[in-house]
């Protein structure tokens, strides 16, 4: 019999800060926010890895965690600090909150309950995608289920970066974990790039809104991936279309017809906003190392039902793309001049329903082992926000895992489309 939620955790056995192990040095005390740092609410990015039983005791895996979390701390200074105002954050070596946490339950229970079980449980209650909080900049939590296994969960603020940024700092967390005479040399550019063109801004420009929403899973296998690419590279006449540009215009396709079938409308406008990395984009291309947020998108409308077939969807797709990399993404980017325009009419009306994608297919999240093997699974709840799509890489690392937040009434329609089920299956677990 299933173990009711409110039954799951014990209370928390320790609840510590952790502080970086070297202090951080004062020609470093303040790190100042970009325009796009400050347009964002801190929207905790949230990400869970589970682990089979652990040979070694909790409290050895708790210490080993804590010590190598302090080293990696020196290096991600700002994590470690506090908001001085909306453009400031104050490394003044405050630490992060890190929680060791009892689950009486055995790991699967978790992972195949995850709506039921996550929340409150493997990260802390209401933190993921949170837009404030009065705590650390960085929360780590450390969860023992009563079969041996573990869950190392973190939610670090989208203020101090992006996702390239999270991944950068679970991949060295994880490394210094394995060995601690390893280096963590992480970049913090502040707002070299985009500075705020007119004084800090009061208030961010984009925050997270969960209202009436369901987050639901779903897995591109790699087979069914080749052969929709190889088709529609041969429709479209264009070369190599990627995974990820193929599963998020079927994603985006059927998200559009759920829409139109539960609001009794015929196809209404819409567009895909894809968030882009532009670490590769520049002269030079920039280290995976600079932390931030280095982002700009791209937009791809649809105005009538035509233009949301696959082959001609990737197509524009491809076109977008191909004309963001021409142009210089620090002077031309095309987030910061959509950030522009909302604070020039913030209440403007939007013609399209809109939908969101993030590709994060090149983090390889099963790939990250704290020295206890790769994970089982890898896993973030929902958010930020309505008509979000998050792409990552399955365990074959060649396969999509896609994680979709939509209106719990279009989410009815949508899991059940025809055109999605024939390459997609739906993920019940975590």
């Amino acid at each position: 019999m299933a173990i009711a939620p409110s039954q799951l955790v014990s209370p928390v056995t320790e609840k510590i800060i952790v502080k970086p192990s070297l202090p951080t040095p004062s020609p470093l005390k303040y790190h100042k926010l970009s325009f796009i740092d400050q347009s964002l609410s801190h929207l905790y990015i949230p990400l869970v890895f589970f682990y089979s039983k652990q040979q070694q005791e909790f409290d050895q895996v708790a210490n080993k965690l804590q010590n190598s979390l302090a080293t990696t701390l020196s290096a991600y200074y700002p994590y470690a600090g506090r908001m001085r105002d909306s453009a400031t954050i104050e490394c003044n070596d405050r630490g992060i909150e890190f929680l060791n946490v009892r689950i009486n339950c055995p790991m699967s229970e978790m992972l195949n309950n995850p709506h039921d079980y996550a929340e409150g449980n493997i990260f802390m209650k209401d933190l993921p995608w949170k837009n404030s909080f009065d705590g650390s900049l960085l929360v780590a939590q450390l969860s023992h289920f009563d079969c041996g296994g573990i869950a190392i969960s973190t939610c670090l603020s989208h203020k101090v970066g992006d996702g390239g940024s999270v991944a950068s700092f679970i991949y060295d967390w994880a490394k210094i974990t394995r060995n601690p005479n390893q280096i963590a040399r992480p970049q913090f550019i502040g707002d070299t790039f985009f500075p705020t063109p007119n004084g800090p801004l009061i208030a961010p420009l984009i925050d997270s809104k969960l209202e009436k929403c369901v987050h639901k899973k779903f897995h591109f296998s790699a087979s069914k991936l080749q052969g929709l690419r190889a088709k529609i590279a041969a429709e479209a006449g264009i070369k190599n279309p990627t995974r990820a540009e193929v599963a998020s215009a079927l994603l985006f396709i059927s998200a559009t017809k759920a829409a139109s079938k539960m609001n009794n409308t015929s196809f209404r406008p819409s567009k895909l906003i894809n968030y882009v990395d532009i670490r590769p984009m520049t002269t030079p291309p920039l280290s995976r190392n600079i932390i931030g947020n280095l982002l700009t998108v791209t937009s791809t409308t649809a105005s009538h039902d035509e233009e949301m077939k696959l082959p001609s969807l990737v197509r524009e797709f491809r076109k977008e793309f191909e004309q963001v990399y021409k142009k210089d993404p620090v002077q031309h980017n095309s987030l910061v001049l959509k950030l522009l325009e909302i604070m020039e009419s913030p209440y403007a009306i939007d013609e399209f329903d809109t939908y969101y994608c993030s590709n994060m297919c090149k983090f390889s999240g099963y790939s990250i082992d704290f020295g206890w093997g790769k994970p089982e699974r890898v896993c973030a709840p929902m958010g930020p926000f309505k008509n979000f799509f998050i792409l990552s890489a399955d365990q074959s690392m060649d396969g999509v895992e896609a994680m979709v937040t939509l209106e719990e009434q279009h989410m009815l329609a949508f899991e059940c489309d025809e055109e999605l089920l024939e390459f997609a299956s739906p993920i019940s677990s975590f």
